[in-house]
């Protein structure tokens, strides 16, 4: 009976010291989780100000998508934007979502919604990604860049770049209309620009 006792006390204290390591191991330290969150945010998302650059630089190495509600997409969205509503059904979105990138190889899929701080665009990103499906998202929303022009954009583009000539109203993506004025968007070269 002791042997037996002694036997589950020392399998009980492996079992112990086994799992407190383990745990040990797993737990991150701050830097790991602030080096965990740069790589994440630079994985995942994209400026505004890129993306003006590319829209007004004609460039065609990403697709822009509204996810927003077709019907708020229609009154007005981000010129260039094309429209995947995904307030439908979750099989619908995700076949249009892998429809989209097989037409577009290799193209940045870039998605954004109402705002900001609107979960609708991370929820869907995250659905995506759970079926293999892998979008960057906008760090503004619609409201931002419609309202909130100022915000996102340099002072001393306030008075010389028209919020009108990103925004477009009906079904078709748009373009930056010929002759909109543009400035460099950031004055940041290289690896770390917008």
């Amino acid at each position: 009976m002791k042997n037996i006792v002694i036997g589950f006390v020392l399998g009980a204290l492996t079992v112990y010291l086994a799992l407190n390591a383990n745990v040990q191991n797993t737990v991150a330290t701050e830097e790991d989780k602030i080096a965990a969150y740069y790589a994440n945010s630079t994985a995942t998302l994209v400026s505004p100000h890129n993306l003006r650059e590319r829209m007004t630089h004609g460039k065609e190495d990403y697709v822009l998508v509204d996810v927003r509600a077709e019907e708020d997409y229609l009154r007005e969205h981000v010129v260039t934007a094309i429209n995947i509503d995904t307030g439908r059904d979750l099989d619908v979105v995700l076949e249009e979502f892998q429809t989209l990138i097989a037409e577009n190889p290799g193209k940045e899929i870039i998605i954004y919604c109402y705002s900001a701080a609107c979960m609708n665009g991370r929820k869907a990103g995250n659905f995506l990604a759970e079926n293999n499906v892998f979008v960057k998202e906008l760090t503004i929303g619609w409201n931002e860049w419609r309202y909130g022009w100022e915000m996102w954009n340099y002072d001393t583009e306030w008075a010389e770049i028209a919020v009108e000539d990103y925004v477009v109203a009906g079904e078709n993506p748009g373009i930056v209309p010929e002759g909109a004025k543009t400035l460099e968007p950031c004055s940041v070269e290289g690896e770390l620009s917008c």
